[in-house]
């Protein structure tokens, strides 16, 4: 548990392994994962194929999420970053990174990022994110030693194209 005290803001970083997921952790991750709504499926069940998630709370209330989870296979296929030949170098994604509207700007996603990394250790990471439609996102990345690799493609969820990031160890 990391706080960070901004602004009269008292800031509570959790980082929770996989073995210490408790039903709390799951319902609070699932509906933050839905809020942001980037992605499909059953939320419910979408940290329980992390290594890792992470939860961030302004005054004790869920404001953010992240994760550490399986990779994104098809990140890599030639109908999207077309990089087929780095794919069994990555087991892991760095995802699920998502801070409510009224507290983005506050460095909650980038502090949740470190932790993050910081928690998982050495090897390699990869994440993928809409690349001109969430620049901040990007920048993050970057300052965490993830580099743009391969070609951008067009979301099947929404209109913008994501970029794959890799970070190798």
């Amino acid at each position: 548990m990391n706080n960070y005290n901004q602004f009269e803001m008292i800031i509570q970083y959790d980082i929770i392994k996989r073995i210490d997921f408790l039903d709390s952790h799951r319902r609070t991750f699932g509906k933050l994962l839905k809020e942001q709504g980037k992605v499909e499926g059953d939320f419910s069940k979408k940290a329980d194929r992390c290594k890792l998630i992470g939860i961030a709370s302004v005054n004790d209330k869920p404001v953010a999420i992240g994760a550490i989870k399986p990779k994104t296979k098809s990140d890599f296929d030639s109908i999207k970053a077309d990089l087929a030949s780095l794919s069994d170098d990555f087991e892991w994604e760095l995802g699920y990174i998502f801070t409510q509207k009224e507290h983005l700007g506050n460095g909650i996603a980038s502090n949740m990022v470190k932790l993050l990394i910081k928690e998982f250790g050495k090897g390699n990471l990869m994440a993928s994110t809409e690349i001109s439609a969430n620049p901040a996102m990007v920048k993050i990345l970057e300052r965490n030693g993830f580099r743009h690799y391969g070609k951008p493609w067009k979301s099947t969820i929404h209109d913008n194209y994501l970029g794959l990031f890799l970070k190798f160890e």
